[in-house]
């Protein structure tokens, strides 16, 4: 005794109008593009600073390695840090406006 969701054979979800909604994935499309150019976006952004970050960071230790004095290796360490901090800031603000853009000129559906 066929139910009234029993599929007959040779028909497919997508012909069956009680399934109809089912073979659409359109919805699938909306809901995962936003994200997905959000994350793709964000995470592009933030590797690119983490990049910049490391050559700063190769760049102070090649200071570091050619400092004699253990003065000047002090306000080497101090300057940098300031750097760095001001730079976290920067960077944070970066990556928060970026996806912000991002997430303000998705069109709503």
């Amino acid at each position: 005794m066929a139910t009234e969701t029993t599929v007959p054979k040779g028909q497919t979800t997508e012909s069956n109008p009680l399934f109809a909604s089912l073979g659409n994935t359109d919805w699938v499309k909306l809901w995962s593009d936003a994200p997905a150019k959000m994350y793709a976006a964000g995470w592009g952004q933030a590797l690119g600073l983490v990049a910049d970050r490391l050559q700063d960071q190769a760049a102070y230790l090649k200071q570091l390695s050619q400092c004699s004095d253990p003065a000047a290796a002090l306000k080497l360490n101090a300057e940098f840090a300031q750097q760095s901090v001001s730079r976290l800031w920067n960077d944070g603000t970066k990556i928060f406006e970026g996806v912000r853009s991002i997430t303000s000129t998705e069109p709503t559906r």
